[in-house]
């Protein structure tokens, strides 16, 4: 007599159907960046890029956006060109970073969700023009998070630039945790999309 089968066939049919879809899903190739040229061309940008900052730069109409290039390594050990969240500057009588003006003024806390006397009016990937509330004057610098609706805190440092006056005080930012920069440029970006949509392009599939 022989035993019952583990499996009907129509589940042995179900799951090689299931192997066959993953095989194909593989196989099929993604978009990308692919760098041209000659093999000493890009032999030498691959050393530029492993040794210095190299950002690649374009001018549309009067502002500036350079992007970083880094090398990064998968799990295979091949190494790919990945292009870093952009800085973008406005052209003038002096170059300066492209600056959001919030609608509403963000207040910044601290770690631990306290709030400060700091509101954030205008912000650029690497400064912040600031409302001082209360009695105090502005700090020479902070920590403090950023945290406008719709997006988890952002861990900045801010050294103060100058006073604007008794209630506002310009700073420049930093972070000691790239994450944390690279979202901030992230949220500018995506607010800049929202304000310049035709120099944003939609990549159909």
């Amino acid at each position: 007599m022989q035993p019952d089968p583990l499996l009907s066939q129509a589940e042995l049919d179900f799951i090689q159907d299931l192997q066959q879809g993953q095989q194909m899903e593989l196989n099929v190739p993604s978009p990308g960046l692919r760098v041209q040229g000659q093999q000493v061309t890009r032999e030498l940008l691959t050393h530029l890029i492993g040794q210095e900052q190299v950002t690649l730069h374009a001018t549309v109409d009067n502002q500036q956006i350079s992007f970083p290039l880094q090398l990064v390594e998968d799990e295979f050990h091949t190494v790919h060109l990945h292009l870093g969240s952009p800085e973008i500057y406005e052209d003038g009588p002096m170059l300066r970073a492209w600056r959001l003006s919030l609608e509403h003024p963000s207040l910044l806390r601290d770690p631990l969700g306290k709030p400060s006397t700091l509101w954030v009016r205008d912000l650029s990937f690497n400064g912040m023009l600031v409302e001082v509330h209360g009695q105090h004057p502005a700090p020479a610098q902070f920590d403090l998070d950023f945290a406008p609706a719709g997006i988890a805190a952002i861990t900045l440092h801010g050294e103060l630039r100058r006073r604007i006056g008794p209630a506002l005080a310009a700073y420049d930012l930093s972070s000691s945790d790239r994450d944390e920069i690279d979202r901030l440029r992230d949220y500018v970006l995506q607010a800049h999309r929202r304000a310049h949509p035709e120099l944003h392009t939609q990549v159909s599939s």
